[in-house]
């Protein structure tokens, strides 16, 4: 059987606008662009700003994934008839009906923080005869009722991997989800569960997903440039801040850290910022020198320019040579395997 993405999508979704709005679009104002659109293979947002503006908003909060993501996820996720699958992230029921298609004789549970969202779900997939129990939570709990999995799949990204979907996957059981470092918008990571309660993995391409409402980055405004540490670097690391597979691999470096960039297109002034311990820095271009400005109890400039040597002497490794081993005291990332740990680059300033 055909699911239709169609059959999902609410009737009121979110285009973009002007002057950098999004604004709904209602399928009784303009029923032929929005069936296109639900019709079509593009991500399409369903909610903006956690629902909280009727008219416009800035930030997608929910959306349909793009379906190329979402054939590359449930290849990795690999179901067979029979298995027992939780979903982190409802969205419109679309990808819980299509895991139901595929498991058949399993059983699909999907969790959904939003409890709009969820009613919308599980009207959606009652409507078109899928047996996927809906629950409304918090999808970084797991769901232990139905537990163990077999798989879990999570439809957002998570900027670490909770410990209570290990606990909830069986030994040799499988996790799929697009894991967001702070550097870069999300790779996909594919986990297999073992009976010691650790999870391996790699990462398999870029994945653009909106985050889980509580692994959203924090917000900081730096302190005034009189309070800072001045020095001078040759150095003008862009390529982190511009290249993802430098951006995730100094991500995997120096977490939590948020980069940006301000002025000139060709020479901006970079940015970074480490909320957690209100630490900042930034560089400002020059001719054969920069300035470097860093203020709070960690030289994020230093830890970022070690990072990116480590990136270019280990020869500029591409993010799908990363993995990952979790534990329940913590996760550590790797270069081709897990004996060969990539560095963590914190240090406290002197």
């Amino acid at each position: 059987m055909v699911v239709r993405r169609a059959a999902f999508v609410p009737d009121t979704i979110w285009v973009n606008g002007a002057d950098g709005w999004m604004v709904p679009l209602h399928r009784d104002d303009n029923p032929e662009t929005w069936l296109t659109l639900a019709e079509g293979d593009d991500p399409i947002a369903i909610q903006v700003d956690d629902g909280e503006h009727p008219d416009k908003g800035i930030l997608p909060t929910s959306s349909n994934t793009a379906a190329w993501l979402v054939n590359r996820m449930l290849d990795l996720l690999n179901v067979q008839e029979g298995t027992n699958i939780l979903e982190i992230g409802a969205g419109t029921g679309y990808n819980a009906a299509l895991l139901a298609e595929r498991t058949h004789t399993g059983h699909v549970t999907t969790i959904e923080v939003d409890p709009t969202i969820a009613d919308h779900a599980r009207q959606a997939l009652c409507r078109n005869n899928y047996p996927v129990t809906v629950v409304n939570g918090d999808g970084t709990l797991g769901y232990p009722e139905r537990a163990p999995y077999d798989r879990i799949i999570a439809t957002a990204a998570a900027a670490t991997i909770p410990y209570a979907w290990i606990e909830q996957t069986q030994p040799g059981g499988r996790i799929v989800l697009p894991l967001a470092l702070t550097f870069h918008h999300g790779a996909l990571l594919a986990l297999t569960v073992h009976s010691d309660g650790t999870a391996h993995g790699r990462f398999h391409g870029e994945a653009p997903f909106i985050r889980l409402r509580n692994h959203r980055s924090a917000t900081f405004h730096r302190q005034t440039a009189d309070e800072a540490q001045v020095t001078t670097t040759r150095l003008y690391p862009r390529q982190p801040f511009t290249d993802f597979d430098a951006g995730f691999a100094v991500g995997t470096m120096i977490p939590d850290c948020i980069p940006g960039q301000r002025g000139d297109d060709d020479t901006p002034t970079l940015l970074l910022a480490h909320p957690a311990s209100r630490s900042w820095a930034s560089l400002t271009p020059g001719t054969s020198t920069h300035e470097v400005r860093q203020h709070g109890p960690r030289n994020l400039w230093d830890e970022l320019e070690n990072a990116y040597r480590w990136w270019i002497d280990a020869g500029r490794p591409d993010h799908t040579r990363v993995g990952i081993t979790v534990t329940p005291e913590e996760q550590t990332f790797w270069l081709d395997t897990p004996q060969h740990p990539l560095p963590s680059m914190k240090r406290r300033a002197v």
